[in-house]
């Protein structure tokens, strides 16, 4: 069954199948979805309603932000991250009820390709999960991460695939944004961040914040030695059309420790 998820979940669609195949009913669902709620390309991240638009052009890291699509018939459900070689990060949530047979992920930033998820892996604990692809994926670089401390005011970067749009008018259709803000804090274990009104003094040019379909999507910190992969979008408080003051909340990498690297098998140095 398709169902769709509450405020808190930035992830909007979910299948249940009792097999790895699915029947007529299932796909007539599926169908309705793609034709009648967004089940095409749709544009990412809200931003501060006096901006015209957030930035739209993926650069550096942000190239490697994409899409994951579930089912044969490739339904857009969640924002990604590649990693380097053929891994892809995204949330559990959401991608832990669908089955693998026809997922898939995209990297618009990239090329038009699409890559079919091979094996999926998660975590004993945490929003995330490892998907490895059929093949490796061109022109990324292996992220560094972040697994220092994360502290309240660390500048921030995001950027995914979501619902997008001003403050108070988010909306589906478009393509990729970003947008930078600061942390607030450790919120039930989870980075989290808040959308600044224009006239507080921390806030960034062009702030935003995550919606819907943005789970999955990364947040990079900013250190001394370039921007680290910190997390991934996991909750926010209000992921139909975030306002001011509302919260978007990342699972942190560094709950993982060394789980991610032994599953890769690659050695990464920690950044601090």
């Amino acid at each position: 069954m398709i169902e769709s998820l509450g405020n808190n979940d930035a992830c909007v669609f979910y299948g249940v199948w009792g097999s790895e195949w699915f029947g007529g009913a299932a796909m007539l669902r599926l169908i309705f979805c793609c034709c009648f709620m967004g089940g095409g390309s749709l544009d990412a991240i809200v931003w501060r309603a006096d901006l015209s638009e957030a930035p739209n052009e993926a650069k550096g890291e942000m190239k490697q932000v994409g899409k994951v699509h579930f089912s044969v018939l490739k339904v857009f459900g969640a924002s990604c991250v590649a990693l380097g070689g053929e891994w892809v990060l995204t949330c559990r949530h959401g991608t832990d009820q669908w089955s693998k047979v026809g997922m898939s992920v995209s990297f618009p930033s990239l090329g038009e390709k699409s890559y079919k998820v091979e094996k999926v892996i998660f975590p004993e604990k945490g929003d995330f999960a490892l998907l490895k692809v059929d093949r490796k994926i061109p022109k990324t670089k292996v992220l560094s991460f972040f697994e220092g401390k994360i502290e309240k005011g660390q500048r921030v970067w995001i950027g995914g695939f979501g619902i997008a749009g001003p403050t108070g008018s988010a909306k589906e259709g478009g393509t990729f944004h970003a947008g930078h803000n600061r942390v607030d804090g450790m919120r039930g274990g989870k980075i989290s961040i808040s959308l600044s009104k224009p006239e507080d003094e921390t806030v960034e040019k062009d702030e935003a914040t995550i919606s819907r379909f943005d789970s999955g999507s990364p947040i990079f910190v900013e250190t001394k030695g370039g921007w680290k992969l910190a997390g991934v979008a996991s909750t926010a408080s209000n992921g139909g059309n975030p306002g001011y003051g509302d919260r978007g909340n990342y699972a942190r990498l560094s709950d993982l420790g060394d789980w991610l690297k032994a599953q890769m098998g690659v050695e990464r140095g920690r950044s601090r």
